[in-house]
């Protein structure tokens, strides 16, 4: 394909929002669902991200794509006197956000061992300093 054509796609479709159209047996199970374009690969065909528990990156061609609104949020349909005025919208957000997000495996085990290496986590005193080397060749 030509890079400048991918180039245009990419401009045109990364960060839209979509959903899937057709009767391609083969999209049946993104019917219904609304997607995110991460960006336009070399094939020209669009990367999409789903919404929901499945967070897989799909490759679909543009030819069964429709551009959509973006999905209106809980937090979004607030009136203006609500909480989202008087400041506890931040603290708000950030509870719906943990509700969604489950660290890694990985992320659980980074910050063990960054709690158990830190200065904070044993109190003063209660370790005695590594030997210097003179001690250690004694």
């Amino acid at each position: 394909m030509d890079m400048q054509r991918i180039a245009n796609l990419r401009l045109e479709y990364s960060d839209r929002y979509v959903v899937v159209e057709g009767d391609r047996p083969e999209l049946a199970r993104f019917r219904g669902k609304v997607g995110r374009v991460r960006t336009i690969n070399c094939n020209g065909r669009a990367v999409v991200q789903f919404e929901g528990a499945d967070r897989s990156w799909y490759d679909l061609d543009l030819d069964y794509l429709k551009i959509v609104d973006a999905p209106k949020t809980p937090g979004e349909a607030k009136p203006a006197g609500t909480a989202a005025s008087t400041g506890r919208a931040s603290s708000e957000a950030a509870k719906a956000k943990s509700d969604f997000y489950r660290p890694s495996a990985l992320e659980i085990a980074r910050e063990a061992k960054e709690r158990e290496h830190s200065p904070d986590a044993s109190p003063p005193g209660d370790h005695e300093p590594p030997p210097k080397k003179a001690d250690a060749l004694r």
